[in-house]
């Protein structure tokens, strides 16, 4: 396997990290070598001075040698270039950009049926979690009835300081400075990144990518301290939480985002801090939970190379 990997951020690094440390394992379970040919960053690194390197993700994908291209760039204009030209030009595309496919996944995944090549996006959903292949592979012969989750950790960090005692502004402030939330929290606190990811999950659930402007989303900002110590007071927390759902009946399949209370019976009561958690409920296995860390280099970039062994031994996920 031949890869090239355009985006040597966080995750970029520990990809490549990861690789150089556990080169024999990894070559071991693909079957194959693996070999990054290219990598691609807007800056040049010295640490990386051991690889051939661009400042133009073209090169990368016109290197003919390479098979798979691993985009980490984030954002939606260039990376949508990438994945298509990717696609077109016949090689598989690994992805954490959860944005670029929920509003562009339909036309992307017909690309890579067309041209039959694969597409595979563990990281872009729960980090470290693995949530996607479990729903796409293990759990298959179910009829999925409903999927809900607390799928962004910044999000889950402010709510879980508020019901400790802090406003808004102070929980926010902490997570920025944790390296939590971004600069921008926009995303996160206004529920779009857990739009996304639902967005995603139920993809691989019914095969169907929604119109994003089809969510329903509310985010956190409109919670006050008063209402947090309300729903303390019935021994209640808000989760922000991301539900798809589908009619048994119309098969009209439905998603939203949006602070729900939940109390101490329910199973997301006790997920704190920037931990993610996901139930998926099936009509064989019943209610199905998954539980991690939603975030991080190291996490995420596992969920990268996961995808790699996919690429080699797994069937495309698109329908």
């Amino acid at each position: 396997m031949k890869v090239g990997i355009i985006g040597i951020g966080t995750v970029g690094r520990e990809v490549i990290n990861i690789i150089s440390c556990q080169r024999a394992k990894i070559e071991k379970l693909l079957g194959e070598k693996i070999e990054v040919q290219k990598i691609c960053n807007r800056t040049p690194r010295e640490e990386y001075e051991d690889y051939s390197f661009t400042h133009d993700y073209k090169e990368i994908l016109k290197d003919p040698s390479i098979d798979t291209v691993i985009e980490l760039m984030g954002g939606i204009k260039i990376p949508l270039e990438i994945a298509k030209k990717t696609l077109t030009a016949e090689k598989n595309l690994v992805t954490a950009n959860k944005e670029l496919l929920a509003i562009h996944g339909n036309e992307l995944f017909q690309l890579a049926k067309e041209k039959d090549v694969k597409i595979f996006f563990e990281a872009a959903v729960g980090g470290g979690i693995p949530i996607l292949s479990p729903l796409k592979e293990s759990l298959f012969p179910n009829n999925f009835k409903k999927i809900r989750g607390i799928l962004n950790g910044t999000a889950n960090y402010i709510l879980t300081q508020m019901s400790e005692g802090a406003s808004y502004e102070q929980a926010l402030k902490d997570a920025t400075e944790k390296g939590y939330a971004e600069t921008d929290p926009t995303f996160d606190v206004e529920g779009i990144d857990s739009a996304h990811k639902i967005s995603l999950l139920s993809y691989l659930a019914w095969g169907e990518i929604k119109e994003f402007k089809e969510i329903k989303i509310d985010g956190i900002t409109g919670l006050t301290a008063k209402d947090i110590e309300k729903a303390a007071k019935n021994n209640q927390k808000y989760k922000l939480l991301g539900e798809a759902a589908i009619d048994e009946d119309t098969q009209k399949i439905t998603l939203a985002v949006k602070p729900i209370l939940v109390g101490k019976g329910d199973l997301f009561y006790e997920v704190n801090g920037i931990y993610n958690a996901i139930e998926i409920e099936g009509s064989y296995t019943g209610k199905t939970i998954f539980y991690g860390e939603g975030a991080g280099g190291n996490a995420t970039a596992n969920a990268v190379i996961s995808d790699l062994y996919k690429v080699i031994n797994s069937k495309s996920w698109q329908r």
